[in-house]
């Protein structure tokens, strides 16, 4: 959209500030395209605002695999992702039983301000996906701990008041985040 346009658009009142329907309301993307009927080679695009959305939310996301054994910290670069802890179960690397013990893990983003004067300002949420096995009866059971020194501290813990079965935490361990700075 050239700059005529968007005079335009201001002008006569015609921005809106809200959506009525995200999958007829339009956002417009411009690009530098080969395009032979203008000279600035500039083009523009429509995008239902559902669509550009999604996309962002896809752009923001990522995937990370946290190996428990060899580190307790997950460096990821994305507001949201899924991080796959693996090797639990494996000693000492076992939450027992009815919050009796828990592991601990940070999540490290090196573009985030974690210094004290920022911390109200951070916003992290978890949601934790476990796909047990048959002898597993771990209820994972995740909290969010804090800053810590490596990062955004969590402790996993076994939610199961039962004794432990023999392959606890030998299942898939998924655990979804996001987190971001607000009030900026």
């Amino acid at each position: 959209m050239d700059i005529l346009n968007w005079v335009y658009l201001l002008k006569n009142k015609l921005v809106k500030t809200t959506v009525q329907d995200p999958t007829q309301d339009l956002v417009i993307l411009g690009g530098n395209v080969t395009y032979a009927k203008r000279g600035d080679k500039y083009q523009s695009y429509g995008m239902t605002v559902q669509d550009f959305i999604e996309a962002g939310l896809i752009a923001n996301t990522a995937h990370y695999e946290l190996d428990i054994t060899a580190t307790n910290v997950v460096t990821v670069n994305t507001i949201r992702g899924i991080i796959d802890i693996i090797n639990l179960g494996s000693f000492p690397f076992i939450p027992l039983p009815a919050y009796a013990s828990s592991i601990q893990g940070f999540i490290n983003n090196p573009d985030l301000d974690l210094t004290a004067g920022n911390r109200d300002n951070i916003y992290i949420q978890y949601s934790v996906y476990y796909s047990n096995t048959i002898d597993d009866n771990a209820i994972p059971y995740l909290i969010a701990t804090g800053v810590g020194p490596l990062g955004l501290g969590f402790n996993l813990y076994n939610a199961n008041p039962a004794v432990a079965d023999a392959n606890n935490w030998a299942g898939e361990l998924y655990v979804y985040y996001e987190l971001y700075t607000i009030n900026n």
